[in-house]
């Protein structure tokens, strides 16, 4: 009833013409930024010749590869802050649909989405990766771990450079119960990896966990 009335008084907003009614029209739907076949199969960014990769060096060695969808540009830019920023929770059901076609062939065990600190989930009052988790797990009948990792208040991300991601978060998330994740495959949920900083550090307190492979899915991928 909540979600109808929502929807009656904000109707949704395509994220890519910005036309009332629909999250994304037929019109949108060929020109979003799709990630291009030859991005890196294990960082999902841009190779440079046959063996360079700008992605895999800064991504730590636990974790198994990073998928997405898209480049973290144009309609799949404005869907993930209109999420985050904007009230655009209506875009879960959607954004979450595009997410699952990359785990065909991925063998998980379990679902978790990246923490937010308490600050940051205080100020926005939901965890935009928490509600893509849940849509994926849901989809793909994986079990979902909402409260595996919790995250520490930090220095704001956004203005560092990919080392200084790095030493902000080291220590920054913990892995509330080990026994939930010993064992286990398990697939780390975004909305977007920009330097891979983030997943990273989340695929190295997992491992240390018990976690037998970490693997990152996102919405958006920066290239």
């Amino acid at each position: 009833m909540w979600a109808a009335l929502a929807d009656l008084l904000f109707p949704p907003k395509c994220i890519g013409c910005q036309c009332r009614g629909t999250p994304l029209c037929r019109g949108c739907r060929p020109e979003l930024p799709y990630l291009p076949r030859s991005v890196c199969f294990r960082c999902a960014s841009r190779r440079f010749g046959a063996a360079r990769c700008r992605g895999c060096p800064r991504l730590s060695s636990t974790l198994s590869w990073v998928r997405a969808p898209f480049a973290y540009s144009g309609a799949a830019r404005t869907a993930v802050l209109n999420l985050k920023f904007r009230s655009g929770r209506y875009l879960v059901p959607l954004m979450g649909d595009f997410l699952c076609p990359p785990l065909r062939g991925a063998q998980v065990d379990l679902v978790v989405p990246v923490p937010l600190s308490p600050a940051r989930l205080r100020e926005r009052g939901f965890n935009q990766a928490l509600l893509l988790a849940q849509h994926v797990a849901l989809a793909q009948r994986l079990v979902l771990a909402p409260q595996a990792l919790t995250r520490e208040d930090r220095k704001s991300q956004h203005t560092l450079n990919a080392a200084g991601r790095l030493r902000n978060l080291a220590g920054a998330f913990q892995c509330v119960d080990p026994r939930a994740v010993s064992g286990k495959r398990v697939l780390l949920v975004d909305d977007v990896v920009t330097t891979g900083a983030t997943v990273s550090a989340c695929a190295d307190t997992l491992a240390e966990a018990g976690a037998t492979s970490v693997f990152a899915l996102a919405f958006a991928r920066t290239l």
